[in-house]
């Protein structure tokens, strides 16, 4: 039996957490499998519930038995079965992210969150699903996996740090339709090369590249790039193939928490492999490329208070960064 590495651990917890996002999933699954339930510590956060069931399916030695269960479940999941051969992918993860400013209280969020209203006519599911279409996995040579979303002209726009350079793009692939239908299947797959030759941009300060799709992806739409106005205390849905998993979408908690300096801070979930996912507002307009998370201080607070924070880069910053000529 081979012995299961921290990192190949943390992968799978990451692959679970997409699978089974619910706590009651996950009580399931461990009860499945054998495991002393009464020795987890369940979570309402997936990615917690899932790190507290994959360690103690390791002091139990029985992370074989609980892939094996996965499996059973969601057959022919590719993500399962790289890690299963302890080859799980590795998706690409998001760079630090710098101080920044802003003064938002605890207070004044809470207030937000209660006077906001989140109804929102039905037609918005069926506008989220047309621009759902043109969200793309982007799979690099090395295996690693972030999000993509096509824009005019056929131009594939994601992070720097998920295609940082020409050479990188130009072994790396599109896969459009990287989902499940409502029937639980897996939707066609359509595959694009990347042509670095016929365009190529990046910026690493501000986290973007932009690269042209080899042939017509056109029948997969387009998301614009237009100046859109946001602010805190607006909702947001980001559209990700979270830890390189088939494609999902966010709807809670998702609460713009700060914006300034070509910057959008949000309480939207997402994991490793997000990284160049459109943020959207409540009409479906880009708002932001996600990029990063994690705990991000409050300088000019009086306070000094540190927050557990999702970031995007403004769109506003991308159409700048385009429309600047290469030195």
């Amino acid at each position: 039996m081979t012995e299961w590495t921290q990192p190949e651990l943390n992968s799978l917890n990451r692959i679970l957490a997409n699978l089974y996002p619910m706590i009651g999933d996950g009580m399931r699954v461990a009860k499945g499998v054998g495991l002393s339930t009464a020795q987890i510590a369940f979570d309402n956060k997936a990615i917690n519930n899932w790190f507290a069931i994959v360690q103690r399916a390791k002091q139990e030695t029985r992370v074989e038995a609980l892939v094996a269960f996965a499996l059973d479940e969601n057959p022919g999941d590719e993500a399962l079965l790289q890690a299963k051969q302890h080859a799980p992918p590795p998706p690409v993860e998001g760079p630090a992210t710098a101080n920044w400013g802003g003064a938002t209280s605890k207070g004044q969020l809470e207030k937000i969150l209660g006077d906001k209203s989140t109804l929102v006519p039905i037609s918005y599911l069926e506008l989220g699903l047309v621009r759902a279409k043109s969200v793309v996995r982007i799979k690099r040579a090395d295996g690693s996996s972030g999000t993509g979303f096509m824009t005019a002209g056929g131009v594939l726009i994601t992070n720097n740090h998920v295609l940082p350079d020409a050479a990188s793009a130009a072994t790396s692939v599109a896969q459009f339709n990287y989902q499940r239908t409502v029937a639980g299947l897996d939707a066609p797959l359509e595959e694009f090369g990347l042509d670095t030759d016929a365009f190529f941009r990046t910026s690493k300060d501000d986290d973007w590249s932009a690269v042209r799709i080899k042939g017509d992806a056109s029948k997969w739409g387009e998301l614009e790039l237009k100046p859109v106005a946001v602010k805190v205390g607006d909702h947001v849905n980001i559209i990700q193939h979270p830890g390189g998993a088939q494609k999902q979408i966010s709807f809670v908690a998702n609460v713009v928490a700060f914006v300034g300096a070509g910057r959008v801070q949000y309480l939207t979930d997402t994991l490793p492999g997000s990284s160049g996912s459109p943020v959207f507002d409540t009409d479906w307009n880009l708002i932001a490329l996600h990029h990063s998370g994690g705990w991000l201080t409050e300088p000019n607070a009086a306070t000094k208070s540190t927050y557990y924070r999702n970031e995007g880069i403004a769109i506003d910053s991308v159409i700048q960064g385009l429309a600047t000529k290469p030195a």
